[in-house]
């Protein structure tokens, strides 16, 4: 791998191959990925190896079909916070990564500090959610729900 910015920098060719390959298949073996890319096992493995060790390659997990598992509703959750310190943020932070719920969480830019995704299987759940968990989180201004009615496209790869 090459260091530098941007992905060109840090990713050569047949990195971006293994990485495309394993986003579309995480389960493929070193032998499959190297018949795929034209390479022999050993130099995939050790690429592999320098991928998840640099932490380009998180971890490795399955992929949910939410549809076959029953119903399930996801929320947005704008998230506008009263005070900005470090203090106050670190501890807010601290409070929603700790949510099972929460799937996702950013800080964004515009009307709102932060946007949360949460997933729970009915509106009872999102209503316990949002009263006894999120409503005792200090330091919010506001809240503001608004529900998934149908998912268009869910992708969890990152197009390289």
């Amino acid at each position: 791998m090459k260091t530098g910015q941007g992905i060109s920098a840090v990713l050569d060719t047949v990195d971006v191959q293994i990485l495309n390959h394993l986003q579309q298949d995480g389960k493929l073996s070193v032998r499959e990925l190297a018949k795929k890319i034209g390479l022999s096992t050993t130099p995939i493995h050790e690429r592999l190896r320098r991928l998840e060790s640099s932490g380009i390659i998180d971890h490795y997990a399955a992929v949910l079909n939410t549809n076959h598992l029953g119903q399930f509703i996801i929320f947005f959750v704008y998230i506008t916070l009263k005070e900005h310190g470090t203090h106050q943020g670190g501890l807010f932070i601290e409070r929603i990564r700790s949510f099972p719920e929460v799937v996702e969480f950013h800080v964004i830019g515009g009307e709102h500090d932060m946007m949360i995704k949460v997933i729970v299987p009915d509106m009872a759940s999102y209503r316990k959610f949002f009263v006894e968990k999120l409503g005792e989180v200090p330091n919010v201004a506001r809240l503001q729900s608004v529900i998934v009615l149908d998912t268009l496209k869910r992708e969890s790869r990152i197009p390289l």
